[in-house]
């Protein structure tokens, strides 16, 4: 529970600090406000800034939104906030990150034409992440759910999906970022998705044992928590 509980008093004693200094979008972010770290990061000129904005918007879509609808205004958001990092960073990963972030939730809503364009704009973001930054953990990941949806949907071979590649992949991004929370959940899920139940548990486990440090952190391990009961319900 201290592990867990730390990160609250961090943030709290951060801004008792500056009261007069509004928090930033990455501490709104990390507060689990996220419809107002997307408000105060959209038009924002720092690419900090704007990469939680636009992470935020994928949270609401993600997590918070009531319905189909409201989670595409929320996709939208995300990827118009993404754009805008992109813009103003070119040469900076996490912009790249961010949009395919947003398209790859993007992709369950769309017919198939916009599902075939949103599967080349996926994968050519997360390749442009990973040239300007190779250790980006989260573009690994990325790539690796982008093998793991193609080829499960029947078309990945159009571009070169492969399932060979996702465990590869995902290995990579647990060697770069071992406490990430998030993508232990993700490397749990695609072992699922792989039919590697024993794999796949010991991995949600791993999660479930990392500190949660964020409201981010919190979504994440509760949804490792809800694919490990799955896993063991199934016969």
């Amino acid at each position: 529970m201290r592990g867990r509980t730390s990160w609250w008093i961090l943030t709290s004693l951060a801004l008792s600090l500056v009261p007069a200094q509004a928090p930033t979008p990455q501490v709104l972010l990390q507060l689990g406000e996220f419809e107002a770290a997307w408000t105060q990061g959209r038009d924002a000129e720092r690419l900090g800034d704007l990469a939680a904005a636009a992470e935020a918007a994928n949270l609401m879509a993600q997590y918070r939104a009531q319905t189909d609808a409201e989670r595409r205004v929320w996709l939208e958001r995300a990827q118009e906030t993404a754009r805008r990092a992109v813009l103003l960073f070119p040469d900076a990963a996490e912009g790249y990150y961010q949009l395919a972030h947003a398209q790859a939730e993007v992709i369950r809503f769309v017919g198939v034409l916009a599902k075939l364009n949103l599967a080349s704009q996926i994968k050519r973001n997360l390749e442009r992440a990973l040239e300007l930054e190779p250790n980006h953990a989260r573009a690994v990941m990325g790539l690796a759910l982008w093998h793991l949806q193609l080829a499960k949907r029947g078309f990945g071979w159009l571009y070169g999906a492969s399932l060979g590649e996702v465990v590869p992949l995902f290995e990579w991004a647990v060697t770069l970022a071992p406490q990430n929370v998030e993508i232990r959940k993700n490397y749990g899920f695609a072992l699922m998705q792989l039919g590697r139940r024993e794999a796949a548990r010991a991995q949600l486990e791993r999660a479930l044992a990392l500190p949660v440090q964020s409201v981010p952190d919190r979504l994440h391990h509760d949804r490792a928590a809800e694919l490990l009961r799955k896993l063991r319900a199934q016969k």
